[in-house]
């Protein structure tokens, strides 16, 4: 069983959508959550939820990483930051797969997923959520 959720983002940083998912999430004896998100320049990833210095010490690493603007960019179409945003949703992934108990994610007690958005400005973004 497949739904889509859609996420509303307002620039580059993270989103929690594990309560979001969570209420997605019909069937009690389904032993697996499959998220998937359908854009180049958004990804899922999994990390702590214990202090907001964490969310921001991933964006800082990224910035310093994966810089808007290179020159050495060919893919410019969409602007500066367009190709640092592929790179980034390459590096941390469209897809999760998370273990489910009693029809939940199984996520630990300091975990959290996340919607990473790559892009400036507001988007929507789609998740196909399949339950299996």
């Amino acid at each position: 069983m497949s739904q889509t959720l859609v996420v509303s983002t307002q620039g580059r940083g993270v989103v929690d959508i594990t309560a979001q998912v969570n209420a997605q999430l019909k069937r009690a004896d389904a032993q697996l959550c499959h998220v998937f998100v359908t854009h180049t320049s958004a990804s899922l990833i999994i990390t702590g939820n214990e202090d907001p210095d964490l969310l921001l010490d991933v964006e800082d690493y990224f910035k310093k990483q994966v810089a808007d603007a290179d020159p050495n960019y060919r893919h410019k179409s969409q602007g500066d930051f367009d190709m640092s945003g592929h790179i980034r949703s390459i590096l941390t992934g469209e897809a999760k797969t998370i273990p489910m108990i009693d029809g939940k994610l199984a996520l630990g007690k300091f975990q959290g997923l996340y919607l990473y958005e790559h892009r400036s400005g507001n988007n929507a973004r789609k998740l196909i959520i399949t339950e299996l």
